[in-house]
This record gives C-alpha cells, sequence and structure tokens, in this order.
C-alpha cells in the first residue's frame, strides 16, 4: 500500500475502535447502527485484500504467512522461558538465542526466520531435560518442529502471487472509497445526533477520524504483557497509543508491535477485560522500537 492508503486504513482501525467501543449507545438509532455495520463489513473485505496483497512475489502463500506466525508464536513462547534457565545457569551464549521476541522476526526474510527458528528449537531439544521445571517438555518441540515444518513446505507460485496482488491493489482503493463513503453517511448521522447530549464522545470520534502523519518503521513499542498474578503471557490485550488512535493486540506469547510512529510522547493504554487499565507515557525516539514490560492486575 502506499503511505496515504496505510495511513487511510490506520484511520479506518481507529474508527472499528470506537464503534465496538460505543455499540451500545447506537443500538436506539437504527439508520446509524445500519450505517455502522455496513461499514464494517466492508471493512472486513479491505482487510481480505489487504492479505492478498501481503503475498510475497517470491511466491509464499498466505498459508505460508499463517504458518510461519504460529511457528514464531511457539517458539517464542518456550525460548523465553529457555533463557530464564540459561541465565540462571550462566550460559550466555543460550541467553542471548533465546532473547527473541515476536517482533524481532519482523525485518527478516521468511528463509533466515526458518533457519532462526530451527537454530532455536535445536538448542531447546538438546537440552530438553534440563527445561523440564522451566514448562518446556518434548512435547513443545514437536509441536515447534511440525510449524516449522508447515511452513517450509506451503509455497506458492510466483506468477499466482503476482496476480493475485495486482487484483488486491485495485480491489484496496475501491474498498477505502467504500469505507469513506459510509464514514461520510454516518458523519452526518453521528454528530449532530449526539454533540449536545455526549460532547465527550463526538469529541472521540473526531480524534477516531483524525488521519495521522505517518513516522519512520523503525519507530515503534513493543510490548510483552502478563498476568500479573501468575506470571501467564496475556493473548488478547489491547494496547493502545492514544493520541495518535494506533492500537494492536497482543499475540499468543503476550507481545504487540506497533511500528511507525510518528516520534513525541503519547499515552499507552493496555486493556483487556477482567484486568485493570494499565497506562503509561511513553517517548518515542525516531528510529528506536521502545521496549515496554507491563504485568495486568486482575480485578
Amino acid at each position: 500500500m502506499t503511505k496515504r492508503q496505510t495511513a487511510k486504513v490506520n484511520m479506518l482501525i481507529a474508527m472499528i475502535l470506537f464503534f465496538n467501543k460505543y455499540e451500545v449507545a447506537f443500538t436506539t438509532f437504527i439508520q446509524l447502527a445500519t450505517e455502522i455495520t455496513g461499514f464494517k463489513g466492508s471493512y472486513d473485505k479491505l482487510q481480505t485484500e489487504i492479505g492478498k496483497q501481503g503475498l510475497k512475489i517470491s511466491g509464499v502463500a498466505v498459508t505460508k504467512d499463517t504458518n510461519l506466525d504460529a511457528a514464531i508464536k511457539l517458539t517464542v513462547k518456550s525460548a523465553r522461558k529457555a533463557r530464564a534457565w540459561a541465565k540462571n545457569t550462566g550460559n550466555a551464549t543460550l541467553e542471548a538465542l533465546f532473547d527473541v521476541q515476536a517482533y524481532t522476526f519482523g525485518e527478516m526474510t521468511q528463509s533466515v526466520v526458518i533457519n532462526s527458528l530451527t537454530t532455536i528449537k535445536t538448542a531447546l531439544n538438546t537440552n530438553i531435560f534440563s527445561l523440564t521445571a522451566y514448562k518446556i517438555v518434548a512435547a513443545d518441540v514437536t509441536a515447534i518442529t511440525t510449524a516449522i515444518d508447515l511452513a517450509s513446505t506451503e509455497i506458492g507460485t510466483p506468477k499466482q502471487a503476482i496476480t493475485t496482488r495486482a487484483v488486491a491493489t485495485g480491489q484496496i482503493e475501491v474498498l477505502i472509497n467504500e469505507c469513506d463513503a459510509y464514514l461520510g453517511i454516518i458523519d452526518d448521522l453521528l454528530v449532530p445526533e449526539y454533540e449536545d447530549t455526549d460532547a465527550e464522545m463526538v469529541e472521540a470520534y473526531h480524534l477516531s477520524r483524525a488521519i495521522s502523519s505517518l513516522g519512520n518503521k523503525a519507530t515503534g513499542l513493543g510490548v510483552s504483557i502478563n498476568n500479573a498474578a501468575t506470571g501467564e503471557m496475556l493473548e488478547g490485550v489491547l494496547v493502545t497509543i492514544v493520541e495518535i488512535a494506533r492500537s494492536g493486540l497482543s499475540d499468543i506469547a503476550g507481545q504487540s508491535l506497533i511500528d511507525r510512529i510518528k516520534p513525541g510522547t503519547y499515552h499507552v493504554t493496555c486493556s483487556k477485560v477482567g484486568f485493570v487499565t494499565y497506562t503509561v507515557i511513553v517517548e518515542f525516539v525516531l528510529g528506536k522500537i521502545t521496549s515496554r514490560a507491563v504485568a495486568l492486575m486482575p480485578i
């Protein structure tokens, strides 16, 4: 996508979050609810086309990307626990090898990712008996091996990938315009109806509708989130950079990465049902991924 399209899509994501948050408030305004449903449908189709455009020209299929993500998540989950073992036993080499997060692999080519995951998997397997106390067992290594094998074998053809990408590129612009058309109608319905009775919500709507400037891709936030009571990594935590309405969900390994952030100082919130919302002020420096470890307290 172009920078303009990426900025527009970021705004659309913010709108989805806004509509989900205030969904109950709109149920009595039937036409507004209908337009929002139409917008969400167009947005879902847009995300499908964005996924198709993400096909690599080398011919790697969408299924491979999915399997590669699964392999990364499984490997990181065991590697992080293994890093604690390596640190406790004074093995600096393995401590460095196991020091990975999901976003560690973001800038690597897929072949390099496969090689890196395989190296970590081999080290886990070699030391499996020592890692039992750290809740890493042979079945974990087997699951990682299976995921790596799937990611390595699901290959499409370059011609198919090129064709799919070309069609998706055209559809992305069509669907962005379709989403914009729905938002134009929603503007005319939502703002006059609620600006006097719920000014705070309307302000949140306008903030979500703003299209923020894109930052350097390498300027971003990497968050590692766990349960403060159990230490378990938390999936599905909503991480939001408030002032620029950028959000992401933590994965199965408790990791969330939001990149292409314009440098500056922003409020960051981490929220999940059943936990106390965490808020912190973070300064983002150009060209740097700022890391934060967050422990959410159960309610």
